[in-house]
């Protein structure tokens, strides 16, 4: 094949479609389309959005029960230590100004 054939066709493209091609492919590609959205994936959607939460909220009331049967009574021990009663002793006033208390020699022993 030599060089004259793509001269030959200068800068018109070297393929046509007749007008009653591209009505009809118009025409069938957009009733295509329209078949398609009455399908209505949305729909899908929802249904699979609603299934879901339905699906957490089972399991998440399933967790909740198996955790509050499980659970044992917490008991506490009340213990009365130096320290908590010096600190039942302080005014709210020097209870604000603990943050503020610094230590200028830490002794060795």
């Amino acid at each position: 094949m030599n060089g004259q054939g793509f001269q030959d066709i200068g800068k018109r493209l070297p393929y046509s479609e007749s007008d009653e091609y591209l009505d009809g492919l118009i025409e069938r590609t957009t009733e295509g389309a329209l078949r398609q959205r009455s399908a209505s994936p949305v729909k899908r959607h929802w249904v699979l959005i609603a299934s879901a939460a339905a699906a957490l909220l089972v399991i998440g009331i399933g967790v909740k029960l198996l955790n509050h049967g499980s659970q044992s009574p917490t008991v506490t021990m009340q213990s009365s230590g130096p320290i908590d009663e010096f600190l039942n002793t302080l005014t709210d006033e020097e209870v604000a100004m603990l943050p503020y208390y610094e230590i200028e020699e830490i002794p060795e022993y």
